[in-house]
């Protein structure tokens, strides 16, 4: 079972360095001269108009820059979508030592009990979020707790069966089987269940002979989607990226001919 419970540092880095900020101003503010950077910061409070017109400007330039570092931001779920894309699809039967991509239908061996809905499963992704409203009465989702577990199981296709060892395995674009709400709380988990078609990426090693899939150790994935899921991302991804290049360059010239 896998545990995590996600914190913002981005978030925390931000009120961080805004609560600097404003201490230190209020420090410049009684001491004045004997503070370091003074000159700078005496500039900035004299000219604060011609200064907050040039953040104004430079704003939604240093967005872009964030929300391109944060797309950019390497995630296993991104090297699985990756590494997908770029891998054909192995038949069970002539899997080779090393990273594969297989297509199968689910196969359980020991069933688990899922915590929202208590369906028998294979494996589930679960999640438990806070719920917290405004004074506008509109509502916000904080996750407080993640949690993966899954059982060993096997992948059947046209050619043969393969085990499935499970450790450390990601379900990658898979929507919410079952949604609880309780008090203030909300419950989801994402199933995977016997019978389903599924598309795998992990290493293909052997004991003994016996072949099975388990995490790849120089990659780190071990991912699992919906065939049907990952052929629509596939079809539309390189539009989104076209889009999105576009966007970027559009934005770049209109900022450069404000800064002009």
């Amino acid at each position: 079972m896998k545990n995590e419970k996600k914190i913002s540092y981005t978030g925390y880095a931000i009120l961080g360095t805004g609560l600097f900020c404003f201490l230190y101003f209020i420090l410049w503010l009684i001491f004045t001269e004997k503070m370091p950077l003074h000159e700078y910061i005496s500039d900035i409070y004299n000219n604060y108009d011609h200064y907050a017109e040039r953040a104004l400007i430079l704003f939604p330039l240093v967005l872009f820059v964030f929300i391109f570092l944060s797309l950019m931001k390497p995630t296993s779920a991104k090297r699985f979508l990756r590494l997908q894309a770029s891998l054909p699809t192995s038949k069970i039967q002539s899997v080779a030592k090393g990273l594969v991509e297989i297509e199968g239908i689910l196969v359980m061996k020991t069933p688990l009990s899922s915590p929202v809905d208590n369906e028998i499963c294979i494996g589930y992704y679960y999640t438990i979020e806070e719920i917290d409203k405004d004074s506008d009465g509109d509502t916000s989702y904080r996750t407080v707790h993640r949690e993966t577990q899954c059982n060993a199981f096997q992948i059947q296709d046209d050619t043969g069966i393969i085990e499935i060892q499970p450790d450390g395995i990601e379900l990658a674009l898979l929507g919410e089987t079952n949604i609880s709400s309780n008090h203030n709380k909300r419950y989801k988990e994402t199933l995977l269940k016997d019978g389903q078609k599924m598309l795998l990426v992990g290493y293909a090693d052997s004991q003994n002979g016996v072949p099975f899939i388990r995490k790849d150790d120089h990659y780190k994935i071990l991912g699992i989607t919906s065939a049907s899921g990952v052929s629509v991302w596939n079809k539309y991804q390189p539009l989104m990226r076209s889009f999105l290049l576009v966007c970027s360059v559009i934005l770049l010239i209109i900022i450069f001919i404000l800064i002009q």
